[in-house]
């Protein structure tokens, strides 16, 4: 038999029934009072439950609470201590490839760090600062590494701060340049209707790039784009002559931005290829920037009006769920 302290006595009490909604009812035989037990842990982990299905879908806080049969003052104050307390990364499983990408939590002033392993698209860390720099990348790589995590090849947009991060945690690791950033930065130089014939000539070489996907097609493009180079030098050399207010002569490259694609492709082509020939190397970080950073921009968009404490905790409150969900075995159906 199940048995309470009584709140008024202290006396011990039995069982007396059930409540009209089927809960066990105690009475206390000294005193006459009843009530139920009531589990605190069991409200915790159902507001946990609802606080969850809230910040990870579209519903709006008046929906949620009128799905809970409580007011929307209520639902704020059950809904207080998730956000002061926002869930750690777990330790991460050991992991061959890494894509790394950084996402705006919020804007010049806080900016969330992920590591996410393709095989499954499931974040294998995350960490916040308020912008993205070498000492900051080297904080969240050191502490990917100490718990064990130690990637032979990282798929990255080639931010420099977190180059020179990778070199210094992870000496050993390859680094694959997302072919995307590359193709996207290089269109935005070329722009979509390059007015000279050089520039209409990269832009041809430039969308190649994404079709490269063996070993001789990356031969056969590196062999154009060093021709192009060879064929345009001249044409890049030439300047510009000015005689600014003071009566001073000045100078710079015509074509500064059809230079800047030439060193971006050139600089970018040792690591743009070592997807060729390792299937399990993405070539693109579209596996955390389209699969985890979208989403978390589109929680956002659903959820705006979230202070920079509320919007931090949104994000590891969403990290949390999705490596959670990939860490759950996989049902054999048969």
């Amino acid at each position: 038999m199940h048995r309470k302290r009584c709140p008024k006595c202290a006396g011990r009490m039995t069982g007396w029934g059930r409540t009209p909604s089927g809960r066990q009812r105690f009475r206390c035989p000294s005193c006459g009072g009843t009530g139920i037990r009531k589990r605190p842990d069991n409200r915790t982990r159902h507001d946990g439950d609802a606080f969850g299905k809230w910040i990870l879908g579209k519903a709006t806080l008046a929906e949620t609470a009128k799905a809970e049969g409580v007011s929307v003052r209520t639902l704020i104050r059950r809904f207080a201590p998730f956000w002061d307390g926002p869930p750690a990364p777990r330790k991460p499983r050991p992991a061959d490839v890494l894509v790394l990408d950084a996402t705006y939590v919020e804007p010049r002033r806080m900016m969330a760090f992920i590591a996410g392993n393709p095989r499954d698209s499931s974040p294998v860390g995350w960490a916040f600062s308020e912008r993205e720099s070498r000492a900051s990348w080297t904080a969240f790589l050191s502490g990917l590494s100490r718990d064990g995590i130690r990637p032979s090849f990282v798929v990255c947009d080639a931010q420099r701060g977190l180059l020179c991060a990778i070199r210094a945690v992870w000496p050993d690791a390859l680094v694959q340049r997302c072919v995307i950033h590359v193709h996207r930065q290089a269109r935005t130089w070329l722009t979509n209707s390059p007015k000279t014939r050089a520039g209409r000539e990269m832009s041809a070489i430039v969308d190649a790039l994404l079709d490269v996907r063996s070993k001789r097609k990356k031969r056969r493009w590196i062999r154009s784009f060093r021709s192009w180079c060879a064929r345009h030098e001249r044409f890049l050399k030439e300047r510009t002559l000015a005689t600014d207010g003071r009566g001073r002569r000045r100078w710079w490259y015509t074509h500064r931005k059809l230079r800047a694609v030439r060193s971006l492709v050139g600089n970018a082509i040792p690591d743009l290829f070592r997807h060729i020939g390792r299937p399990e190397v993405p070539r693109t970080s579209n596996h955390i920037e389209g699969g985890v950073n979208s989403r978390i921009k589109e929680l956002m968009r659903c959820h705006r009006g979230l202070d920079v404490r509320k919007k931090k905790s949104l994000v590891a409150w969403y990290l949390s769920k999705r490596q959670e969900a990939a860490e759950k075995p996989t049902r054999n159906v048969t």
